[in-house]
């Protein structure tokens, strides 16, 4: 059976079609460039302290585009120690949690289907729910210096919309400025890059831990 869900990579359109791609995604740089300066564009919320963000960005080399996610190596530092302590986590108390589906119930007077669930503690985790382990974990891991990140990019040519690109900068936030900065260093050569020197923190310094989601909503709209 014919997958329906599959699709033509960028770097397999027409030239056509990459034209058409590119004028797209120049027309949200240029709408967006009374905020975020005419050179970028991203639907997510910049408030300053972004540890990562998608964004689009145009090559000098039309029709030609990035579509790339960046991220600080704080934020891919914190990533790796939590996986870190994730993966320790199962190391030492396998999954036993009951399947999602099994935890539901009807509601006999509203009849929809509510989900009562305790998360399970484990023997093996000092009687400390899974959550609750790997976080008491994470700045013994972070300060023992067990993670090291890197900053580099590298392209990839298999995205629908544009050229792929995945970045991890030297930076404390992801800024506009940052944003700018990094785009300068990217487009003078336009080619995968990893820094030599390899980057580790202590649990203070890569801060904030835990969930980091960003608001969606276009530039225009920003307070």
């Amino acid at each position: 059976m014919r997958n329906r869900f599959r699709w033509t990579h960028f770097v397999d359109l027409s030239r056509h079609r990459q034209k058409d791609q590119f004028i797209r995604a120049r027309n949200r740089i240029r709408r967006a460039a009374p905020v975020l300066g005419g050179r970028v564009y991203t639907h997510d919320y910049l408030h300053g302290a972004n540890g990562w963000a998608d964004v689009l960005f145009l090559s000098p080399r039309p029709p030609l585009f990035y579509n790339a996610t960046l991220r600080t190596t704080r934020y891919a530092f914190r990533e790796g120690v939590e996986e870190l302590a994730r993966e320790a986590s199962y190391q030492l108390a396998p999954d036993r949690e009951p399947d999602f589906f099994s935890r539901g119930r009807r509601d006999p007077r509203t009849k929809y289907w509510v989900y009562d669930y305790e998360p399970l503690r484990h023997p093996e985790l000092d009687g400390l729910t899974r959550h609750e382990w790997i976080g008491r974990e994470l700045p013994r891991l972070a300060d023992g210096c067990t993670v090291q990140v890197f900053e580099s990019w590298i392209l990839h040519r298999d995205y629908e919309f544009g050229l792929g690109l995945e970045a991890v900068i030297d930076v404390p936030f992801l800024t506009i400025e940052a944003i700018n900065g990094f785009i300068d260093r990217f487009l003078t050569t336009e080619t995968d890059f990893r820094s030599v020197t390899p980057l580790s923190y202590r649990y203070a310094e890569a801060g904030p831990w835990g969930l980091e989601s960003n608001a969606l909503i276009d530039p225009r709209d920003w307070p």
